[in-house]
C-alpha cells in the first residue's frame, strides 16, 4: 500500500509506492519497452469515466469521444481519510488523493503540437476545469498536472494524456516559488514573476516567444538544458481561474514552444509540469508551464552538492527554440 511518509530532514512528503518498483525495468537496469496504451476508443474497458467531450447525444462510456477524463488505473492515490500517524521524526500516512487521467486525443499517434486549435483550447479548459474541481476538496493543499511525452520520460502509455492529481500535502518545488516570490515583494514591494517577464521582454536574450497575455522563456538558472517557462501577465496564481477568453493564446504559445523544441532537439522525450496554487489568492505567484526536455542524467555531483549541473546556457537554449520555430513557420 502506498504511503506518504514526512521528511524528518526537511519540509517535504515522500510517497513510497512498492509497487511502482517491482519490474527490472524501473531501476534502470534494463531497457523499457514501448508502453502499451489502453486508452484508444473501444480498447478501454473498465476505466471509469469521469468527464469528456463528445459529440451532443453521444452516450456516456461509448467510443465517440474528443477528449476524455477518466479515474486513473493503478493509481497511487486512493480516496480515503489522511490521518497523520507515527511519532516524531517518523510521520507517515495513508496515501489519500485524487488521481485522473486526462486522454487528450483518441489517436495513440495525435500530438499535442499538431491538434488543430480549436482541439487543443478545448484541452486546455478539461485541464483548467479538472484542476479546479480537485481543488474545492476542502482537504487538498496541492493540485498537480503532468505530462510525461516518451518512456525515458516515464510515459505510461503510447497515447498522448496527462494526470491530474490532487493531495493533502505540498508541492515543495511549489512552495519554494512561493517564499522566494513573497520575500522578493516583502523586500522591493514588487511582483518578481512581474519584473522578470519584463526584463526578459526587453533584454530578449532568454525570451522564447511572447502574445498578450503570455511569455514563454528560458529562465535565468535553468535546472536542466533547455528548460523553458510559460507564464501568464497577469497576476493569477490558479490556473482553475484562468478566463476562458485567453486560452486561445496559451494554446498558441505551447504549440509554438513544443514544436520548436522537437525541431531543434529531433523530437526529444519530456515532461510538462503546471505549477499552481489550488484555490488561487497568492498576489505574488503567477502559475505557469514548465517544459523540461529529458536530455540528460543527473550526476553523482548533483545530488551530492544540492544543485543542478546544467551544461546548456538558457541564453544559447532560446535563441536555439526562436530559430527552430522560424525554420517550422512557428515564429
Amino acid at each position: 500500500m502506498a504511503t506518504f511518509r514526512k521528511d524528518p530532514f526537511g519540509p517535504a512528503w515522500v510517497l513510497i509506492s512498492p509497487e511502482r518498483g517491482l519490474e527490472a525495468s524501473d531501476f534502470g537496469s534494463v531497457g523499457r519497452p514501448a508502453p502499451v496504451s489502453p486508452l484508444s476508443p473501444g480498447q478501454d474497458a473498465g476505466l471509469r469515466e469521469i468527464d469528456a467531450r463528445r459529440p451532443s447525444g453521444s452516450r456516456r462510456d461509448g467510443p465517440d469521444w474528443r477528449i476524455r477524463v477518466l479515474e486513473a488505473p493503478g493509481r497511487l492515490l486512493e480516496d480515503r481519510p489522511f490521518e497523520v500517524r507515527g511519532t516524531v521524526p517518523f510521520l507517515h500516512a495513508p496515501a489519500r488523493g485524487r488521481q485522473e487521467i486526462v486522454v487528450e486525443h483518441p489517436d495513440p499517434q495525435a500530438r499535442i503540437d499538431r491538434y488543430p486549435s480549436d482541439h487543443l483550447v478545448d484541452l486546455l479548459r478539461v485541464w483548467r476545469d479538472r484542476m479546479a474541481r480537485l481543488a474545492d476538496d476542502p482537504t487538498v493543499r496541492h493540485v498537480q498536472l503532468v505530462r510525461n511525452v516518451g518512456a525515458q520520460a516515464g510515459a505510461e502509455y503510447a497515447h498522448p494524456y496527462a494526470t491530474v492529481l490532487g493531495s493533502p500535502v505540498p508541492n515543495r518545488w511549489v512552495d519554494e516559488e512561493r517564499t522566494a516570490a513573497e520575500a522578493y515583494r516583502s523586500e522591493r514591494g514588487s511582483c518578481l514573476f512581474c519584473d522578470v517577464l519584463e526584463h526578459e521582454c526587453a533584454e530578449r536574450d532568454r525570451l522564447v516567444a511572447q502574445n498578450d497575455r503570455y511569455v514563454a522563456l528560458t529562465p535565468w538558472a535553468s535546472k536542466t538544458p533547455f528548460e523553458t517557462w510559460i507564464v501568464p501577465r497577469r497576476h493569477e496564481s490558479a490556473f482553475g481561474a484562468e478566463p476562458v477568453n485567453a486560452l486561445p493564446d496559451l494554446a498558441d504559445l505551447l504549440r509554438s514552444v513544443v514544436r520548436s523544441m522537437a525541431t531543434a532537439l529531433d523530437d526529444p522525450p519530456y515532461h510538462l509540469l503546471l505549477h499552481a496554487v489550488p484555490k488561487g489568492g497568492d498576489e505574488a505567484y503567477h502559475w505557469h508551464l514548465e517544459v523540461l526536455p529529458r536530455l540528460t542524467r543527473r550526476a553523482g555531483f548533483d545530488w551530492s552538492s544540492g544543485y543542478y549541473v546544467n551544461p546548456t546556457p538558457p541564453e544559447d537554449a532560446a535563441r536555439f527554440l526562436r530559430e527552430a520555430a522560424v525554420l517550422d513557420g512557428v515564429g
